[in-house]
């Protein structure tokens, strides 16, 4: 896995992760990026680790990805990331692997005090602009993965019935042959901003 330095955006001590009693799923991690500006949402896959010191591949390409286009969003003072599974995952092979041994319930994070769909929905409501990143579904997990999938867009289509406030809902470059919105890993830093519905 790659380790790198944070981009200089990122203020190190405006890290902050909401985990498990047992660090083993990670429920959302929140970069501070400045003093004013929105609230960004990324709706990811699954979380990777966060070390205070240096920042993994995932992290680093998002935190540049909105460097690169702060403009878009007015500044950025928050970024939030979420995820559709909870569990940690170094590949494809572990979350599946984790959902055979432990359950459905628990890679999703839907069966301890915190509730992943709860936090999602928290966190849509907040932000002013939401990507969605969760890319295509996972070999072995597919009915799992749509089932998420679909309740992230009801999550996103009541916030755009029912806040005051306009919600913006993006994706990153095309979506791919089976119509989901590219994961983190595969933006370009060429990609454009695009609404997720159309």
């Amino acid at each position: 896995m790659c380790r790198c330095k944070y981009p200089k955006s990122v203020i190190k001590k405006g890290i902050n992760v909401t985990e498990d009693e047992r660090g083993e799923r990670c429920y959302k991690v929140s970069f501070n990026l400045g003093k004013k500006g929105s609230h960004v949402l990324v709706i990811s896959r699954a979380p990777k680790g966060v070390e205070e010191d240096s920042c993994n591949s995932l992290y680093k390409r998002i935190v540049k990805f909105m460097e690169e286009n702060k403009d878009e969003f007015k500044g950025i003072q928050k970024l939030t990331i979420v995820n559709l599974f909870t569990v940690y995952e170094y590949s494809r092979e572990d979350l599946y692997e984790e959902c055979i041994l432990r359950g459905r319930e628990y890679i999703e994070g839907n069966e301890d005090i915190l509730y992943n769909d709860e936090v999602i929905a928290e966190e849509i409501h907040d932000a002013d602009y939401i990507i969605a990143a969760w890319g295509e579904p996972l070999e072995g997990l597919d009915e799992i993965y749509i089932s998420r999938v679909e309740l992230i867009l009801k999550s996103l289509r009541y916030e755009m019935m029912n806040n005051s406030q306009k919600k913006h809902i993006l994706r990153v470059g095309e979506v791919s042959k089976k119509g989901y919105p590219k994961h983190c890993l595969a933006w370009s830093y060429k990609d454009k901003l695009e609404n997720l519905f159309e």
